[in-house]
């Protein structure tokens, strides 16, 4: 039997050692509130790139299954599954459907995206903003459904040189906005978590509301720079938002109500 949810377990058995576990300060909702869209949980496919996935090149990300193409891999460590992309000079995308049980993710509702992500080699001068320079040591994409077959993305990067908070357009596609959470060697080796408010980010960034999540992608490239990059990926989970608690607060004082 398949093992459950990585993230579930480490939520139940409160493990602080299990690389699989989000840090202490990030708060995890129960039951409807939680939806784990990936975690690599596939044994039997050691090695490969999994099966419920498809690779995409070029500016109009046409499907490929040529296996140079094709350079993320299940990888395993410790008893936990993820996803690895090592290249040189290499750039697919890698993604899925952002579907559970069928629908596909509203961020209206599941407000917050959280990941892990885990860099070795970063591309050397590196830069999203750049067209001559667009490789990326990881990033994360959520890939909107947009008017006339003409998508939206939402991309987080680990960058080589821009700064941690930059955000930025795509040099090759105006319709892909950028931002940096994690920039440099400094943590590179480490699983790294990320939690975002990608409901937030994208009126932010897009200056409207977000329709349905398509897909959820990744990317690994160095296509342009020509050298080393390799990392890993795991985890993909959508959260709905915690109350503001502050607002309750104030409801209650309104309204004269004892907490």
């Amino acid at each position: 039997m398949r093992r459950f949810q990585k993230i579930i377990i480490g939520i139940l058995i409160g493990s602080s050692a299990y690389a699989g576990d989000p840090p202490p300060e990030f708060r995890t909702p129960s039951g409807d509130s939680i939806l784990v869209l990936e975690t690599f949980e596939y044994p039997e496919q050691l090695g490969r790139f999994p099966g419920n996935w498809e690779g995409r090149v070029g500016w109009r990300h046409k499907k490929t299954k040529k296996k140079e193409d094709l350079y993320y891999t299940i990888q395993a460590e410790n008893g936990d599954h993820f996803l690895r992309a090592e290249t040189v000079g290499g750039s697919t995308n890698a993604g899925r459907a952002a579907k559970i049980k069928g629908r596909n993710i509203n961020l209206r509702v599941f407000k917050k995206f959280r990941w892990r992500w885990r860099v070795y080699n970063l591309p050397e001068g590196g830069d999203e903003s750049r067209k001559k320079k667009n490789d990326s040591a990881a990033a994360v994409r959520l890939v909107f459904k947009g008017r006339l077959f003409i998508p939206k993305t939402l991309k987080y990067v680990w960058s080589a040189t821009l700064p941690a908070g930059t955000e930025t357009e795509s040099p090759q596609h105006e319709n892909t906005k950028v931002i940096v959470l994690q920039s440099g060697s400094k943590n590179t080796g480490k699983w790294i978590w990320e939690e975002v408010n990608a409901y937030e980010d994208y009126k932010r960034v897009f200056g409207s509301d977000p329709r349905l999540v398509g897909a959820v992608a990744v990317l690994t490239d160095s296509d342009d720079t020509k050298t080393p990059v390799k990392a890993d990926y795991d985890d993909i989970t959508f959260l709905m938002e915690p109350p503001d608690s502050s607002k309750a607060d104030a409801l209650h004082e309104v309204r004269g109500e004892k907490k």
